[in-house]
């Protein structure tokens, strides 16, 4: 293949002055003309052209062609080989091939159908009736829990790394930021934890303050490395607590819970409610459609059946 690259950066040049300003007959013409050929089977340049981005130059368009020729080539020997290889499967081969192009068929039909009328608004009582009707769905497995954290590097310790002198001054200064960050997290509203944000950009703080969004436990201690031996106590409680490991200081407040065994919080369970919802009345829409393309087909005469 190496040989014929300049033929082909040639002629993709060539492609691309007459795609531009050949009248159209011959543009289709060339369209037509074979780039290359395999076991009977032709690739033209038209059907080349159109597996190139347009937003190539001329020299990566010629380069990513012969790319596309080459894949093509080898393709099709694999292709004739396992034909040949598999002939006694081939009957086989076929079927399923068959069963998969209908079914992509009807799946894309019925899907792009679907989208195309499926109401996806729920209103907070929509979700509460399911929520109340289905409690059983929402049993959780592992606790859950709507938490604030923040954590960064401990001052001390990166003042220690650097060789530079923590005073006693930095310690009240530190102490005082730190009183501060706790009475922001004590509060949790929308004056305070807009100024714990900014104060987390300040500092490079890592920090989760959506007090809205549910976490299950495992979630949080994969982000925050909380050592629990009293887990139902301690997600209980709501004042901060704060704790340091790998030179890092952590600071969380959790602010509602749920535990694990019992029904999640309505909160908890609203992505999954919608889906389920939803998920309902796109099988509601597919089975009135399928019914009634089944009535119609009858009703026309397209369908007919022997008895048994």
């Amino acid at each position: 293949m190496k040989q014929a690259r300049p033929l082909v950066g040639w002629m993709m040049a060539v492609m691309w002055v007459a795609c531009n300003s050949a009248p159209a007959t011959q543009k289709a013409s060339f369209g037509r003309d074979v780039v290359a050929s395999a076991y009977g089977e032709a690739l033209t340049w038209d059907s080349l052209a159109q597996r190139i981005p347009n937003d190539l130059s001329l020299e990566d368009s010629a380069a990513f062609a012969e790319r596309v020729i080459d894949r093509w080539m080898r393709e099709h020997v694999m292709l004739a080989q396992a034909k040949a290889n598999l002939e006694r499967e081939r009957d086989h081969l076929e079927q399923a091939l068959e069963a998969y192009r209908r079914s992509l068929l009807i799946n894309t039909y019925e899907t792009r159908y679907v989208e195309s009328r499926l109401d996806a608004t729920l209103t907070d009582k929509e979700i509460q009736d399911y929520y109340d009707a289905q409690e059983e769905l929402f049993t959780l497995h592992d606790h859950a829990v709507r938490v604030l954290y923040v954590h960064l590097p401990d001052p001390q310790a990166e003042a220690q790394i650097r060789g530079a002198a923590w005073t006693k001054r930095d310690q009240r200064a530190w102490k005082a930021e730190v009183e501060q960050l706790n009475e922001w997290m004590v509060l949790a509203d929308s004056v305070s934890i807009p100024a714990m944000e900014r104060w987390c950009i300040e500092h490079g703080a890592i920090h989760h303050l959506d007090h809205e969004a549910w976490w299950t436990l495992g979630e949080l201690t994969d982000e925050v490395p909380l050592s629990l031996y009293r887990v139902e106590d301690q997600i209980q409680r709501t004042t901060p607590l704060s704790f340091s490991a790998d030179n890092r200081l952590y600071f969380v407040r959790f602010l509602d819970h749920g535990l694990k065994g019992k029904t999640a919080p309505l909160e908890f369970a609203r992505d999954q409610i919608t889906e389920l919802v939803l998920q309902g009345r796109r099988q509601e829409l597919l089975e009135a459609l399928r019914d009634t393309l089944f009535q119609e087909a009858w009703a026309q005469g397209d369908l007919r059946r022997e008895k048994l």
